[in-house]
């Protein structure tokens, strides 16, 4: 009987265990700009942030190119993490039962992402990348409520203008407002989305 070679995993080479590294420093740069955004630091600078990260500056530059290179890094990371706040929603659950279930993940997401959003939004302007980031999840979340509320956008006389209130009215933008402008706590703001959500639909009915 012949007897299969065994297979020899390769041995790492000296140039894999400087990829990991480089890889878990430039990881380690993110989260330290990110850490900072999170505890009230909306604009970090580099020298901040390598502090945090614990490497020097000319680390930093020696893996982002400039500021705006690191920003889009934890913008792709932001987005990362905020989709793992997102949770299957069944369309043909009760209304009721889908729209507390789309508030109650979106205000844990909402919560979570707030300071990094904030800081994405003053930088917004200046950054084609963040708004790139911004544009992207606007479209992920008008894909879920689409699909969350698939029976009412069908059954709507003007289906297009209900996706539209259905998707700002779950919005951070109106969440942020909740609980920036008008000081809501949590539970408050999400009584007022859960509210408005509903009501929509009735209304479109």
């Amino acid at each position: 009987m012949r007897v299969a070679p065994v297979e020899v995993p390769a041995t790492p080479t000296s140039s894999d265990g400087r990829l990991a590294r480089s890889e878990r420093t430039r990881r380690a740069i993110v989260e330290a700009l990110r850490a900072l955004i999170i505890e009230g630091d909306l604009r970090p600078t580099a020298p901040r942030v390598a502090e945090r990260a614990g490497v020097s500056v000319r680390t930093v530059w020696q893996h982002f190119e400039d500021v705006e290179a690191l920003l889009v890094e934890a913008g792709r990371r932001d987005l990362e993490i905020a989709g793992g706040y997102l949770v299957p929603i069944d369309s043909s659950l009760p209304y009721a039962q889908r729209v507390q279930m789309l508030v109650d993940a979106r205000a844990r997401m909402y919560e979570a992402m707030a300071p990094v959003w904030r800081a994405a939004r003053l930088h917004a302007p200046f950054s084609a990348q963040l708004r790139i980031n911004r544009d992207i999840f606007m479209r992920l979340a008008r894909e879920e409520v689409e699909q969350v509320f698939a029976t009412e956008l069908a059954d709507s006389d003007d289906r297009e203008t209900l996706l539209d209130a259905l998707l700002i009215a779950s919005a951070w933008a109106a969440w942020e407002s909740l609980r920036t402008d008008q000081h809501l706590e949590v539970d408050a703001a999400k009584q007022v989305v859960t509210r408005w959500l509903c009501a929509l639909c009735v209304t479109a009915s």
